[in-house]
C-alpha cells in the first residue's frame, strides 16, 4: 500500500481525473453536516467522520476509478441503488470513473450521506467499532 505524508500528498499523487472526482467529493462531503471532518489514517486513506465515521476513499485505480465506501453501509436503505456490497458484510460502495459520471449521482450521493450521518446521531450506540468488535467476537 503506497503511504502519503498527509491529505495534499494524497491527492497530488493520483491522476489529475481522479483527483478532480476526489477533491469534488472531499468538498461536498465536509459541507454536509457542519460536524463533518475529515482524517487521514493508515498513511493512505481519507476518512469522514461525523460523530462517527461515515465514508471514505477506498480502492483507487487509474481506469476503474475511485469508490467511495460508507462504512455502515449495510444499515444504508440503498434506495437510490448505488451502492454495491462486493462481498463485504459491513461497507458498501460507489464506484465512479472521472467528474461525470459522478455529477450524474450527485444527488443521490448526497441522500445516502445524509442517511449515513442520520444513523450516526440517532444509533450513536452503534459505533463502527462496536459492529466490527461485535461480528469479530460472534464468530
Amino acid at each position: 500500500m503506497v503511504q502519503y505524508s498527509d491529505i495534499d500528498d494524497f491527492f497530488e499523487n493520483q491522476t489529475p481525473e481522479i483527483r478532480q472526482v476526489l477533491q469534488y467529493v472531499r468538498h461536498l462531503l465536509l459541507i454536509a453536516h457542519p460536524k463533518m471532518r475529515e482524517r487521514f489514517m493508515y498513511s493512505s486513506v481519507p476518512f469522514f467522520m461525523c460523530q462517527d465515521y461515515v465514508c471514505y476513499f477506498g480502492k483507487i485505480h487509474k481506469t476503474k476509478g475511485v469508490e467511495i465506501c460508507f462504512v455502515k453501509g449495510f444499515m444504508l436503505s440503498n434506495e437510490q441503488g448505488l451502492l454495491e456490497d462486493k462481498g463485504r458484510k459491513l461497507i458498501r460502495g460507489i464506484t465512479v470513473r472521472n467528474l461525470q459520471e459522478f455529477k450524474a449521482i450527485e444527488e443521490p450521493f448526497l441522500e445516502i450521506v445524509q442517511e449515513a450521518i442520520l444513523i450516526n446521531e440517532t444509533q450513536p450506540d452503534k459505533t463502527f467499532a462496536k459492529i466490527i468488535f461485535g461480528t469479530r467476537k460472534k464468530k
